[in-house]
């Protein structure tokens, strides 16, 4: 059986192996801190990133003190602050921190749902063909 500590893991890794393909490098913290990974390229810190993983196709909360300290961090580093997420057999989405607090949710909750974010692949080929992260 494979628990929520491990699938989250497994999401992170296959999260970073994406940015990997379009020439980033990665290092991935070995502790739920709220910030997963850090993405670089060409020695610049580009992305703090934060993974949330489910196996349902529904929906998924994250914390907006979460999302808080993602935004802070990003603001600090002047790395681009990102939400990368997941369901039940879905590409790989993400919401930037930026945008945010356009999300639904309650008091303590942002809610992301599948047809929310834009697919991970389809951020960074753009941006490969603008020659962002450069």
């Amino acid at each position: 059986m494979v628990t929520p500590k491990k699938r989250g893991t497994r999401f992170e890794y296959r999260v970073a192996y994406i940015f990997q393909r379009f020439g980033y490098s990665w290092d991935r913290s070995g502790s739920s801190l709220g910030i997963d990974l850090k993405i670089t390229k060409k020695g610049r810190l580009c992305y703090l990133v934060s993974c949330k993983k489910t196996s349902s196709s529904a929906v998924i909360y994250i914390p907006k003190e979460e999302i808080k300290m993602l935004r802070r961090a990003s603001m600090e580093t002047g790395a681009e602050g990102l939400v990368c997420f997941g369901f039940y057999r879905s590409p790989v989405l993400t919401v930037n921190v930026r945008d945010a607090k356009s999300l639904e949710g309650t008091e303590k909750y942002y809610r992301l749902h599948p047809e929310i974010g834009c697919p991970l692949e389809g951020l960074l080929k753009r941006r490969a063909q603008k020659g962002a992260d450069i």
